[in-house]
């Protein structure tokens, strides 16, 4: 009984659990600065407004809500796909170069649809 040689091929791809974890941060990273910027909105209403007002914060919220989200989540279905494709497909032994290209492409997208609208 012979052994079969290892495929080199193999050992020259990244680590699809270092680059999904990578990918995690990278959103991670851009709910975190969401948050932030949240904390810098006044959460005051306008003092000659009625009923219908609604402070900055509260209006940002809602945008994030029910745009922001949507767009974050039809981002990360596109980045897990390009992650599985160049986990597959290509040599790049950087598992964080791979992680960084799946996410940052669709989440720049995802930032001009957004500051579109």
């Amino acid at each position: 009984m012979t052994l079969a040689p290892p495929r080199p091929d193999i050992a020259r791809r990244a680590d699809p659990r270092a680059s999904l974890l990578v990918l995690i941060g990278w959103y991670a990273a851009v709910v975190v600065a969401f948050g932030l910027f949240l904390g810098t909105l006044s959460g005051s209403l306008p003092a000659d407004c009625g009923e219908g007002c609604d402070s900055e914060r509260s209006r940002m919220l809602l945008f994030g809500l029910y745009v922001a989200l949507p767009a974050m989540f039809l981002a990360l279905l596109i980045s897990l796909a390009t992650l599985a494709a160049l986990v597959s497909r290509t040599r790049i032994r950087s598992a964080a170069l791979v992680g960084t290209l799946s996410a940052v492409v669709p989440l720049a997208v995802c930032a001009l649809l957004t500051a579109s609208l």
